[in-house]
């Protein structure tokens, strides 16, 4: 009964170590099919060569790369699928991995069924303890050597871009640190291209301008939209005042997401010169303009003074000698008729003198003011033009206004109604006057605005007639703004504005 008790104890631990060994088994198996399974379907080529470079073993993703079967290829040398121009270079590599204890990496280019070869990289490591053969990982880099090469292409046309534009065009990263500048930007600093990569504002600029350029990308990179027409003034490595017009944008990675900052900058220094020079000329021309109003206003009064006072007083001597001989031509007709024809002529030269003195020099202008003056010239305008209707107002107090100012709204107001008589055909017309507040007495502004709705004409064709060209210079003479607006059939709108400041300030001079 013992032995049979210690039978049965034997045999319960012999089928537990048996079931033990099944486990172990079972566990064996997974494992050998997990590593089957990364062997063969790793993303990559495992190999084992022997010291003359033929195959011992390959797993599927190797067999892909070589364009065959496990079966076909093991066995073969691995040189018969290098082509001809790395067979040296595979040759190298299996001489370095049997002589060395480390890895040997070295890149060939694969045959392929098609004319393009597969480029490889092959890691390689003898297996030692007196087996000679080695173990070898193979990479397909073709895609990889294809980015590598276009960026390398990219590069290498950005910089001959760069070299060659003649622009300020700079990258920056999302420290703005420089990535990469022209070369005129370098030469603009007066340092090489290396000493200004990797660099900030800070270290090329002086702290200001940098402070205000840092805060402009900061803008732009928050932002994320392109900013145009920056303009900084900065002094070259000669010394020299350079004004630069930049344009700053961000630029993103392959991700979509904001990578840098882009920035193209031209010297607009000549133009800057150029623009200083018209705005003097431009000025020259003004006050020019100005003085030939002056003393073309001079000239008018000069020459109402001599019609009034030398031609008017011989016009009224003829009158009277004319009505003298009237009296005494009694019972002699042909005299009289003569006489009175003298007469006539002489009442009918003395209107039209007198009609030349008004437009010369309306006398109420100096009498009366600005107010009576306007009023006398528009109740003319409108006995000579009955059939359009006319509304005239005058606004705010326009008493103690200066000459100039006066003069300049009189001529303003006579050339705009004559070019609407000439030319608007018009069926209505509107003149309004007023005088603006300003912060002081003399800080204030008149404005006059001129309607009519006559067949108008294109703002975008250039002035045909010398009208509203010469209204847009007596008001731009007198230091104001002028603007006008039409279309064609939609009637014209003319609008002055003159400062009372300006005047002042010019007469004081």
């Amino acid at each position: 009964m013992k032995l049979l008790r210690e039978l049965q104890v034997r045999q319960l631990e012999l089928e537990a170590q048996n079931r033990e060994l099944r486990e172990v088994q079972r566990m064996l198996e997974e494992a050998r099919d997990r590593y089957a399974n990364l062997y063969n379907g790793a993303p990559i080529g495992y190999l084992t060569l022997d010291e003359a470079g033929c195959i011992q073993e390959i797993n599927l993703t190797g067999a892909t790369m070589l364009c065959g079967t496990r079966e076909n290829i093991v066995g073969t040398p691995l040189v018969t699928h290098v082509i001809k121009n790395d067979i040296h270079a595979f040759s190298h590599h299996l001489q370095q991995t049997f002589n060395s204890s480390g890895n040997v990496v070295t890149e060939l280019r694969m045959m392929t069924r098609t004319d393009e070869p597969n480029c490889v990289r092959l890691e390689s490591a003898a297996i030692g303890n007196g087996i000679r053969a080695c173990r070898t990982v193979m990479t397909n880099i073709t895609e990889q050597k294809r980015i590598t090469l276009a960026l390398q292409q990219k590069r290498t046309e950005q910089d001959a871009l760069l070299n060659a534009i003649p622009a300020i065009v700079f990258y920056k990263d999302l420290n703005l640190r420089y990535v990469a500048v022209s070369q005129m930007f370098a030469d603009l600093l007066g340092r090489s291209l290396g000493n200004v990569l990797g660099k900030t504002d800070f270290e090329l600029l002086p702290r200001e301008l940098a402070e205000d350029f840092q805060r402009i990308n900061r803008e732009v990179l928050e932002l994320g939209k392109t900013k145009a027409g920056i303009e900084s003034r900065l002094t070259d490595a000669n010394g020299n005042i350079v004004y630069l017009s930049t344009v700053l944008a961000p630029f993103n990675n392959m991700e979509g997401n904001i990578a840098g900052l882009l920035g193209v900058g031209i010297d607009i220094s000549p133009l800057k010169k150029a623009a200083d020079v018209n705005l003097e000329l431009l000025l020259q021309n003004r006050a020019l303009t100005q003085n030939l109003y002056s003393i073309q206003e001079t000239e008018r009064c000069h020459l109402a003074r001599e019609l009034h006072d030398e031609l008017g007083q011989w016009l009224t001597a003829i009158h009277a000698e004319a009505q003298a001989i009237l009296c005494m031509s009694v019972g002699e007709p042909t005299v009289r008729a003569s006489v009175q024809a003298i007469s006539e002529s002489a009442t009918e030269m003395h209107e039209v003198i007198r009609g030349m003195l008004r437009h010369l020099r309306p006398a109420l202008l100096d009498e009366l003011g600005l107010a009576d003056s306007l009023r006398e010239l528009t109740n003319k305008w409108c006995l000579h033009n009955p059939n359009i209707i006319f509304e005239f107002a005058l606004e705010g107090n326009l008493n103690g206004l200066s000459e100039n100012i006066n003069v300049t709204l009189y001529r303003i107001i006579q050339e705009a109604l004559t070019n609407i008589c000439n030319h608007a055909l018009a069926k209505h017309v509107s003149v309004c006057l007023s005088r603006e507040p300003g912060e002081t007495p003399d800080a204030g502004a008149v404005f006059l605005r001129i309607t009519d709705d006559g067949k108008g004409f294109d703002q975008n064709q250039a002035f045909k007639g010398f009208g509203l060209l010469g209204i847009r210079e007596r008001a731009i003479a007198a230091g104001g703004v002028f603007s006008s607006f039409s279309a064609p059939g939609h009637g014209v709108r003319i609008d002055v504005r003159l400062p009372l400041k300006y005047q002042l300030e010019r007469r004081k001079r």
